[in-house]
């Protein structure tokens, strides 16, 4: 029976009370009557309509239900203002808006707050704690409805008034469909109005769109290398000239404008968001604290004394109203100059939970934090969950000390940053909802729930399961780096080859001591979660092996051989297991699916394109130490290989025997010319520094004339080669860098022209393959192009990008060979 053992979150929020006994059914017939006001709003209906499904799920009576929110003879359970309310039953007038009332009085339940949101709330906290129901992930794989006495129910109720410890509560990345929105609202980790919505995003470009005010008043918009700069309409990423007395005003008065149009919002923004356009006026300027902020893009001083000049107006008309901003990026540290914020202004503070990982970041956090609430009256905290990861991002206690330690310094609101895949992280969801409305709850008491409701047999190897990703992902590795949205390499380097052995193994054991099907059905969930990442950390594994490996010997050369292939065989495996993981019908398949509408991460990453510079080494080695046999190794492995890799080797193996040109002129730039000239090839720059282009003698590989690049913003060496729609091309240079710790960019690069001259209007279809950064070692560099429809010329690129003052890029061994058609 769902009574007392089941009351886990209320008890520390309610008014204390004594239970009384509330008979739901009894004998096979219903005791109690459901009854909602008359025209309920639709969450209120919906949560009735929800006690309704689950009484009868537990004891097997269907409670009757009426609309007319009439009395109704022996127990009521009045959900909203019917007709039996009374002014005790609703919570006081001044408390938040998402506050409920539970109460028993004369024998009935009411379920009340003082707007149809708070009403639902209190209708999913009595099915929760009342009835024992859970919802721990969305779907109904995923719920946890106790099994009750057949035909009779009977509950104790504490009347309660619970407020939630954190308001607003919003949830991004976490409402992909119906499943995940209901999930949403019965852990309460919605903000629906009137619950005011605290606006801390960018929105002074809409304040300044420059229809409004580009051409009569350019000196609004910031200055940028001494002009002006006004912004296209779909720019967002600037600010306007804030110390402009005018672009104060117009931005009090917009936010008057917006706050009398807004009654359900309390705050209007200023936020400093992802933003890289910023004035720099002499007075603008001046608000910085230094003299190099500009340079170093410290922009906290300036953007705080704006936000209080804002503040202080607004404060004047509308003192019941906030200025909001996030406390995030160029404006996050600690202003110098600006001792305290206006009580009027609240700050969204970002903060990164699973970073703590990171030696000393969690201390480091704790302190600007307390640094800041000493400045800011009010303060809301904006986290990250899941952040598009594709491997397992878990890291629940790290989130609940987060958690924690703000409340306890007073944090009113959160927002959080879901896009997650949910396999991996539900249990750690499930708490952060749990303790966002009631953060004194035990962490590691809720976990246990979770894995003893949804696991049963096997809960215990599933908690190892989920401990064994925690740790993981809490273990400093390299490859690692702080952010990790869209950064594979960083995804990949977040769990180790052996840890997913470990958790593979325990997945097994799982599976082995289940006892029903439901239960095997969410271990098979969570393997194919962990699978969908594993195989990207085995990948990467067997790429650190490559850049590692020596290669000098034929032994080593065949070794490479071997590990290559050994990716293509993961890439492809993984592939196909993508393709058929979007199809799922689960909560698997509905966070991919909507990680990719969101376009929150970058599916191709594991494509196998960078696999062609290792390969190709391994076949110049094998044909330096094995030259009657490396023809032949190198078709084997073609034979062996579909793709690029096939084609690669195959193509190698023909040029190798000398049966495929080289369509580039001079493509080893030993031809001879008078000065540091290169002919047959272009050259580019786009002329922001003074940057040298030039052949350069016994530099090139194995002491060879080759060609370098330095000072480079920009350049490239260019050389032209007509082609045909529909053919393949082998592209291939070998390059360098003269410093091994140099960090620009050194890619090959194809681009297409077409008929007439012009540059292919499809940049998406021009490869590129970028130089790996290790060491200063001649490496290859190689792709496969396409000619795509419409295109006539195929332009060969050696590209040199943000180059340091010492750097040197040297380039030599070019070739372009058609691949022949099959």
């Amino acid at each position: 029976m769902p009574t007392r053992a089941t009351l886990v979150f209320a008890v520390a929020m309610c008014s204390f009370a004594r239970a009384e006994v509330v008979t739901l059914a009894e004998s096979g017939q219903a005791i109690a009557t459901i009854v909602v006001q008359k025209d309920a709003d639709t969450l209120v209906r919906a949560a009735a309509d929800d006690v309704r499904h689950y009484v009868q799920a537990i004891c097997g009576v269907e409670l009757p239900l009426k609309d007319t929110g009439e009395r109704v003879s022996g127990t009521g359970i009045y959900v909203g203002q019917c007709d039996t309310a009374e002014e005790s039953d609703l919570p006081a007038a001044d408390t938040n808006p998402e506050t409920y009332v539970i109460r028993v009085r004369d024998g009935n339940l009411f379920l009340k707050g003082r707007h149809a949101p708070a009403t639902a709330f209190a209708v999913v906290s009595f099915i929760e704690d009342n009835l024992g129901v859970r919802w721990y992930a969305p779907g109904k794989l995923w719920e946890f409805v106790p099994q009750g006495t057949p035909g009779a129910l009977r509950v104790d109720v504490t009347s309660r008034v619970v407020t939630p410890d954190w308001s607003p509560r919003m949830w991004s990345g976490h409402e992909w469909t119906e499943d995940w929105k209901a999930w949403c609202l019965r852990n309460k980790a919605v903000c629906i109005a009137p619950v005011p919505f605290r606006n801390m995003q960018n929105h002074l470009h809409t304040v300044f769109a420059p229809e409004k005010y580009g051409e009569s008043h350019p000196e609004y918009y910031p200055l940028i290398d001494g002009k002006r700069w006004i912004p296209p309409s779909d720019e967002h990423a600037w600010r306007p000239c804030e110390s402009n007395p005018d672009v104060v005003r117009l931005t009090v008065e917009a936010a008057r404008e917006y706050l009398d149009a807004h009654p359900e919002h309390n705050s209007f923004s200023l936020a400093m968001d992802d933003i890289y356009r910023l004035c720099g006026c002499d007075n603008c300027r001046a608000m910085d604290a230094s003299p190099d902020d500009y340079v170093r893009k410290r922009f906290s001083d300036r953007h705080y004394k704006f936000v209080n000049a804002v503040a202080r107006e607004i404060a004047k008309t509308h003192p019941d109203k906030y200025i909001g901003t996030l406390c995030y990026h160029i404006a996050r540290e600690l202003p110098s100059t600006v001792d305290t914020l206006e009580p009027n202004v609240f700050i969204s503070m970002t903060q990164c939970c699973a970073e703590w990982w990171r030696p000393g970041r969690k201390e480091k956090d704790m302190e600007l934090t307390r640094q800041w609430r000493e400045r800011c009256k009010h303060m809301s905290r904006y986290d990250y969950m899941g952040l598009g990861f594709l491997t397992p991002r878990v890291f629940p206690h790290a989130m609940a000390e987060g958690m924690k330690f703000d409340h306890a310094l007073g944090f009113e609101g959160v927002y959080n940053e879901c896009y997650v895949i949910l396999p991996n992280a539900a249990p750690m969801m499930w708490m952060v909802a749990k303790l966002q409305w009631n953060t004194e709850l035990d962490a590691d008491g809720l976990l246990d729930e979770f894995y003893a409701h949804m696991f049963g047999s096997a809960s215990a190897t599933m908690k190892e399961y989920y401990t064994l990703l925690e740790q993981s992902w809490m273990t400093p590795r390299a490859g690692r780096a702080g952010w990790g949205h869209r950064n594979l390499s960083t995804q990949a380097h977040a769990m180790s080859v052996e840890d997913i052995e470990r958790a593979e193994g325990l997945l097994v054991k799982a599976r082995e001591s289940a006892a029903d099907a439901d239960v095997l059905r969410r271990i098979d969930i969570v393997a194919a979660g962990l699978q969908y990442g594993a195989s990207i950390t085995r990948m990467y594994a067997l790429r650190d092996e490559l850049d590692r490996v020596s290669l000098s010997t034929r032994e080593e050369a065949e070794a490479v051989l071997r590990k290559v292939g050994e990716l293509e065989r993961l890439g492809t495996e993984r592939e196909a297991f993508c393709a058929s993981v979007m199809q799922r019908d689960d909560i698997l398949g509905d966070s991919l699916r909507g990680l990719r509408a969101r376009k929150y991460f970058v599916e191709d990453q594991t494509k196998n394109a960078d696999l062609l510079p290792a390969l190709l080494t391994a076949l110049t080695v094998l044909k330096a130490q094995a030259p009657d046999e490396a023809a032949g190794m190198a078709q084997q492995f073609a034979d062996a290989h579909a793709g690029p890799l096939g084609e690669l080797a195959h193509t190698w193996a023909e040029v190798s025997r000398g049966d495929l040109p080289n369509l580039l002129r001079n493509p080893d730039f030993e031809t001879k010319a008078s000065g540091a000239a290169t002919p047959e090839w272009s050259t580019w720059d786009n002329e922001k520094r003074d940057t040298h282009m030039t052949s350069v003698r016994n530099q090139g590989r194995d002491g060879s004339t080759g060609a370098a690049i330095s000072n480079a913003d920009s350049a490239c060496y260019l050389q032209k080669v007509p082609v045909e729609a529909g053919q393949r091309y082998l592209c291939v240079a070998w390059a360098r860098r003269t410093q091994a710790e140099d960090a620009s960019s050194i890619r090959l690069v194809v681009r297409w022209q077409t008929p007439d001259g012009a540059w292919y209007p499809k940049p998406e279809l021009e490869p590129s393959v970028s130089l790996r950064p290790s060491g200063a070692n001649w490496q290859p560099m190689a792709l496969v192009a396409s000619v795509p429809e419409g295109a006539a010329t195929l332009v060969f690129q050696l590209s040199v990008s943000a180059q340091g003052d010492k750097a040197r890029a040297l380039f030599d061994d070019a070739a372009v060979h058609l691949i022949p058609a099959k």
